[in-house]
C-alpha cells in the first residue's frame, strides 16, 4: 500500500510542476492579477502605445529609419545655435557606445534649419519638418512626456516606432546606459 501512495505522489508533484506555471502565466496574463515590477532597468519614460512615424508622414526619411535604432532630438521652432547645441550631444551620446556606435543613427527635427557655413557634425541628419503639420502635433503633443516646450529627445525602435522619451531629469549617465542596452538587444 505504501508504494502506491508513493506513486500517486510522485505523479501529483510532476503534474504540479508543470501545471502550476502554466496557471500563473495564464492569471498574469488575463489581468485576472494584477502586477507591476517595482523597478525597471530603463530610466526613460516608455511611450504607451509606441507610435508609428509612418502613420504621421510619408515622407523619405521615414523609410530609412528601419534596421536601426535613432535617436531624435526634436524642437518645434527653428533650430539655430541653441538648437545646434543638442548636434554635440548627440554626438557625444553616440561615441558613448563605441563599437555599437553604428547601430544608432542621430537626428535633428526641426521646423526650419538656420545652418552654419560649415557643419562639423554631417553624420546626424537633419529634417526640417515645417510642411508636416500631422507630425508636428504629434510630436507637440508627446512633448509633455519629453522636454517640454515642444521639445523632445526621444529613440525609434528598429521597426519605426517612437518608444521611449527622455526627461529633464534623465542625466546624461542614464540616457548612456539605456541606449547601451536598446542597441546591445537588437540593432
Amino acid at each position: 500500500m505504501q508504494l502506491k501512495n508513493k506513486n500517486r505522489l510522485t505523479i501529483l508533484v510532476v503534474f504540479l510542476l508543470f501545471a502550476v506555471p502554466v496557471m500563473v502565466a495564464y492569471l498574469l496574463g488575463s489581468g485576472l492579477i494584477d502586477f507591476e515590477p517595482d523597478n525597471t532597468k530603463n530610466h526613460g519614460v516608455f511611450i504607451s502605445p509606441p507610435i508609428k512615424l509612418a502613420d504621421y508622414t510619408d515622407a523619405k526619411w521615414v523609410n530609412d529609419l528601419p534596421d536601426h535604432w535613432t535617436l531624435i532630438y526634436r524642437t518645434s521652432e527653428i533650430c539655430d545655435e541653441t538648437c545646434l547645441a543638442w548636434e554635440d550631444k548627440l554626438h557625444r551620446f553616440n561615441l558613448t557606445l563605441a563599437q555599437n556606435a553604428d547601430k544608432l543613427e542621430l537626428m535633428l527635427l526641426a521646423n526650419d534649419f538656420n545652418l552654419r557655413q560649415e557643419d562639423p557634425y554631417s553624420h546626424i541628419k537633419k529634417v526640417a519638418t515645417g510642411g508636416h503639420q500631422e507630425l508636428n502635433s504629434m510630436f507637440d503633443e508627446l512633448s509633455s512626456q519629453s522636454l517640454g516646450k515642444g521639445e523632445g529627445l526621444y529613440v525609434v525602435a528598429p521597426e519605426g516606432f517612437l518608444m521611449m522619451a527622455f526627461t529633464p531629469d534623465n542625466k546624461p549617465e542614464e540616457i548612456i546606459k539605456d541606449l547601451k542596452l536598446l542597441v546591445k538587444r537588437k540593432g
